[in-house]
């Protein structure tokens, strides 16, 4: 597999470089599925995603025909014994007599969205364990994703309690200087990004749809602070509708992007779980808040607790196990041994982390993984706003 130099290249710069090779196509002018600086995304690759294949498939051309043949010559025949289904073998051969692989690639560069192949070396290396890894990543927003980052989802008819654990898990998660990846769907999804935001956290959004699509329309404001202060990802071509197949597509990306999946509150057949299934089958852990056992939309959070999975009962709990309980107590332990300057800046106020930082004279993230340990500790607590207050303050 060849490696991409683009690692660092701009937005614009790469989709520009895409929209030249997939010109290409349209001229005949051969090309090569070998990856390098010089090529941004191979029109293969762009073809690919439009037709809604993956990155196996790409392998399977490869495998087949070499890197340098050019296997669009060849009849749909000979894609089948390659492996391609033949479906997606028809969907590529309409395509190859379009326009629209060139289109997608001048609607990126347009919106400055950046393109990841499978291909680059800053494709996230989760995703290539995948059975069925995108082959292309449609990115808004800050990349690479953050790590570790955390999963949370949850129901989208979250209700009030759900709506408050999942503001308080999430601030919690992100004041630790975890990321948060979530599906961006009514309810808990919501709630989840708005509190990590507002916590200063890198959100990341993973859309079963296209980036230019807002869905559910109400959400257009926060996808696009999330494109500006986080992530926006999607598998999708930019234009891609939502439907019932593609939602369910996409949470194998969330569980892949996490080092573990925490379920807020789910019903029954929530898809929540399916985000749950793809992070078991991927050997991360499985956390679940417990809910009401008369409350439908707690059924299939209580169900995972029934089956194994974690309890998180509050902010410490889920940092004990973010963190680790060595660590955490190592931590605890060293807070006993000497006098913490941060405690004494605090005092009796309530400050912004920004503003601790400030008077400490410390950079944001080392500030940031102290807090984090206090609050594992129980001796500060995170408010709303990125706020701060000793434990037992106002």
């Amino acid at each position: 597999m060849g490696a991409s130099l683009l690692g660092g290249a701009s937005t614009r710069q790469r989709s520009a470089t895409s929209t030249a090779r997939v010109r290409n196509i349209r001229r005949g002018e051969p090309s090569s599925m070998a990856m390098n600086a010089d090529h941004g995304i191979s029109p293969t690759d762009l073809l690919l995603h439009v037709a809604g294949a993956t990155a196996r498939d790409g392998e399977r051309l490869l495998a087949r025909f070499g890197a340098s043949i050019d296997w669009r010559s060849r009849s749909t025949d000979e894609w089948m014994a390659a492996g391609l289904a033949p479906r997606l073998t028809q969907r590529l051969k309409c395509l190859l007599a379009g326009p629209e692989p060139e289109r997608e690639a001048e609607r990126c560069e347009r919106d400055g969205v950046l393109l990841v192949s499978w291909r680059h070396a800053d494709y996230p290396a989760a995703l290539r364990v995948l059975h069925r890894p995108p082959v292309l990543l449609s990115v808004r927003g800050r990349w690479p994703p953050p790590s570790p980052a955390l999963a949370m989802v949850g129901a989208r008819a979250a209700t009030a309690y759900g709506r408050s654990a999942a503001c308080r898990l999430a601030g919690a998660t992100a004041r630790a200087g975890v990321g948060l990846v979530s599906g961006l769907a009514r309810g808990i999804d919501r709630f989840a990004m708005e509190a990590a935001l507002d916590a200063g956290g890198h959100v990341v959004a993973v859309l079963g749809n296209g980036l230019r699509i807002a869905h559910p329309r109400e959400n257009r404001a926060l996808q696009d602070r999330i494109a500006q202060e986080g992530t926006l990802i999607s598998e999708f071509p930019l234009l891609q509708r939502p439907d019932r197949w593609t939602f369910p597509r996409r949470n194998r990306i969330i569980a892949a992007l996490s080092v573990a999946v925490l379920v807020v509150e789910a019903g029954r057949r929530s898809g929540a779980l399916i985000t749950a299934a793809h992070g078991l089958e991927l050997g991360l852990e499985v956390w679940a808040v417990p809910g009401p056992i008369d409350s439908p939309t707690s059924e299939g959070a209580n169900r995972l607790l029934r089956d194994g999975a974690a309890p998180v009962l509050d902010e410490q709990g889920l940092l004990r196990l973010l963190l680790g309980e060595s660590a955490a107590q190592g931590n605890a332990n060293a807070s006993t041994r000497d006098p913490d300057p941060l405690l004494a800046v605090l005092g009796q106020r309530t400050l912004t982390g920004d503003q601790l930082a400030a008077e400490l004279d410390q950079s944001i993230g080392k500030l940031r993984a102290r807090l984090m340990a206090l609050e594992l500790e129980g001796r500060v607590a995170g408010l709303p706003g990125d706020r701060w207050t000793a434990r037992g303050r106002g």
